[in-house]
């Protein structure tokens, strides 16, 4: 494998926030488990290796042997503590918790051109450094990096922070300058990459099926596949129903004006019936799932020499669900391609703009496989179905129009149950910004909210209050999404 940086994971959040950093830097790199052992890492021959730990002191186990391979390491956070025990150091009790302190840098190559300052310290701890380990930064009496030169061994004691600068130089001067990395990482790197399996398997005749849902990463995937195939892939496009208001011919059109052969089946009544009396986020999920899933692989069977699925799964996902869920398409027979299964999404929207598929793509906003049922509590019905399209398509036309919407992450209503009974229910409306790893409350301007409150309450049915939450949440815990 080119240069590469291997992420040791102790910490999902600060290790997805360094692997962005990174490849930003067009610095390729892979996150692993931090139990990930020293023979294990030595086969896959990285360039560096960065253990990416939590804000405040946690128990982890770190390989000793990862520390003797001769390769560059760097520790932040909470993982500079273990590094330092597997050096033959401690650590004592805290000295700076969860405040402001200005932070002195000595000369080194991992703080070359990162300046001295104030930065705020969720939670540090005083430390006894073995031979060999020098301090390197320093606060208020107390070390907060240290390094061993000969051996490129780097500890940082302070995690990355949002909207941090110093950081992203820190991370770029260990790849660059101390491991060696060349920055190869680039738009047409990632191109060549995701379409590197697509090619190989098209090179062995027969067609390809690609699930398409209407996203940015389904579309990419649709086009790459489309390049590697020809006319011999097609895009299937299952109607569940609980899509917003006219995206399935929203759908349709693009994948005319992109070429793509495109199928469409409706299965909106299967959906809704097979949703009746299920409550739970999961168990809707998994019926949503297993009906695309046979809907998909129902019309690959139809299409002459098919042997590919190709689905738009992409790095994010493979992360946050524990891997990839290629096992189930692949017990139909047919074979899985997940050319976008070593991307973020900020890089997938770099390769649509790459490929030239257009602003409503690269643009398009995230939306849940569950679509607007995975914005209603309990019991998915059509009569809540169609009060939440309605509300969603006035939000977004407000939003819009008030020219918000493409500063926006993501927006869209909530409906938060109320007297079902009698016919009426509640709705929040949420609009949230990206900072770090925080979805973050946009502050909408009063008339929008005006407006877009009156024309729910009169245009759709059931809602008859209308809250607008301002609660800040983590990256990958909105319930909502």
């Amino acid at each position: 494998m080119k240069d590469h940086i291997l992420i040791l994971n102790f910490s999902d959040a600060f290790a997805l926030e360094t692997a962005k950093r990174l490849r930003a830097e067009q610095i390729y790199c892979r996150i692993v488990s931090g139990a990930t052992s020293s023979e294990q890492i030595r086969e896959t021959a990285p360039k560096g290796i960065i253990l990416s730990g939590e804000p405040f002191a946690a128990q982890g186990v770190l390989d000793a042997g990862v520390l003797a391979l001769g390769i560059p390491v760097l520790a932040l956070g909470h993982a500079s503590h273990m590094m330092i025990a597997a050096l033959g150091g401690a650590c004592a009790g805290t000295a700076i918790k969860e405040k402001k302190a200005a932070i002195e840098y000595d000369e080194s190559p991992l703080f070359r051109d990162v300046t001295g300052g104030e930065r705020y310290l969720r939670e540090t701890l005083t430390l006894m450094l073995p031979a060999d380990v020098e301090e390197t930064a320093r606060a208020s009496g107390c070390t907060i990096a240290f390094e061993d030169a000969q051996r490129k061994l780097y500890g940082v004691q302070f995690e990355l922070e949002r909207n941090d600068p110093d950081g992203s130089t820190l991370l770029k001067n260990f790849a660059r300058d101390i491991c060696g990395c060349e920055p190869w990482w680039s738009a047409e790197a990632i191109l060549a990459e995701a379409q590197r399996g697509l090619d190989e398997l098209a090179a062995q005749g027969g067609g390809a099926v690609v699930s398409l849902s209407g996203g940015v990463d389904s579309v990419v995937t649709a086009a790459l596949a489309r390049r590697a195939f020809g006319e011999r892939m097609l895009a299937v496009f299952v109607d569940t129903g609980l899509m917003r208001q006219d995206e399935p011919a929203q759908v349709q059109a693009l994948c005319q004006r992109l070429d793509i052969p495109l199928l469409r089946a409706d299965r909106s009544g299967d959906v809704l019936e097979a949703l009746r009396g299920k409550r739970g986020p999961n168990e809707k999920r998994e019926v949503v799932v297993d009906l695309l899933r046979e809907e998909v692989l129902r019309q690959a069977a139809s299409v002459r020499d098919a042997h590919t699925i190709a689905l738009g799964t992409t790095y994010s996902d493979l992360l946050h669900y524990g891997g990839s869920h290629a096992a189930a398409w692949q017990a139909s027979g047919m074979g899985v391609c997940e050319p976008l299964g070593d991307l973020f999404k900020d890089e997938v929207r770099l390769l649509a703009e790459h490929l030239q598929l257009g602003e409503d793509v690269v643009r398009r906003k995230p939306f849940p496989m569950l679509g607007l049922a995975a914005r209603i509590p309990g019991e998915v019905t059509g009569e809540r179905l169609h009060a939440l399209r309605i509300a969603e398509a006035i939000f977004r036309e407000e939003l819009t129009e008030a020219g918000m919407e493409r500063r926006l992450y993501k927006f869209f209503p909530i409906l938060a149950g109320g007297d079902l009974a009698m016919g009426s229910e509640m709705m929040i409306l949420r609009a949230v910004t990206l900072s770090g790893g925080m979805l973050m409350p946009a502050r909408l301007p009063h008339d929008v909210i005006e407006r877009t409150v009156g024309r729910i309450l009169r245009e759709a049915p059931l809602i008859e209050r209308v809250l607008y939450d301002e609660t800040p949440t983590a990256v990958g815990n909105e319930r909502f999404a």
